[in-house]
């Protein structure tokens, strides 16, 4: 597995904006995401505000330059899960750098990756393709030849998906 960048409300300022739910329809999609990742163990407390990530997907394709997929994968992760369960501001250094530090990257490697924007044309590159392709929203798998199979959604329902656009030795 492959994990690649891609934002979702690129437009978000440094200071972060409301989700785009009304007072009235959060707390349905909120319930509804906290069953989901239930049925998948996934911890999720989704916040109510979005942050820009930029900072953290950037610092992801530092991680995958110095330390390989694998642990560009770990740092995807470990940044959702802060975001996703503990509301940490994945947009700010001090949230950013010790989880990048704790692959072995620097707060100097990070600073400087970021100030001369480094890997902003490889975030850059990858977003586009997912849009060609298709993405619209994470989680997103893809495969080549594929359409995309985007959104958090209950197992059953994914790999339904998955075997409908399988080759046909791959059904059974």
């Amino acid at each position: 597995m492959r994990w690649l960048p891609f934002e979702i409300h690129p437009d978000t300022p440094p200071e972060g904006a409301p989700k785009p739910f009304s007072p009235e329809e959060w707390p349905q999609v909120r319930d509804r995401l906290k069953r989901l990742a239930q049925e998948v163990g996934l911890p999720i407390d989704p916040p109510q505000h979005n942050v820009n990530s930029r900072f953290a997907l950037e610092t992801a394709e530092l991680v995958r330059a110095q330390k390989g997929d694998g642990e560009a994968g770990a740092f995807y992760r470990d940044v959702s899960r802060a975001f996703f369960t503990a509301h940490a501001d994945i947009s700010k250094r001090e949230v950013i750098v010790p989880i990048a530090e704790r692959f072995g990257i620097s707060a100097s490697d990070v600073e400087t990756a970021w100030h001369e924007r480094r890997f902003s044309p490889t975030v850059d590159a990858f977003i586009e393709d997912g849009h060609k392709v298709g993405v619209r929203g994470v989680p997103a798998m893809g495969w080549p030849n594929r359409r995309p199979i985007v959104g958090l959604m209950p197992p059953t329902e994914l790999v339904l998906r998955l075997r409908n656009q399988a080759p046909e030795r791959l059904r059974e």
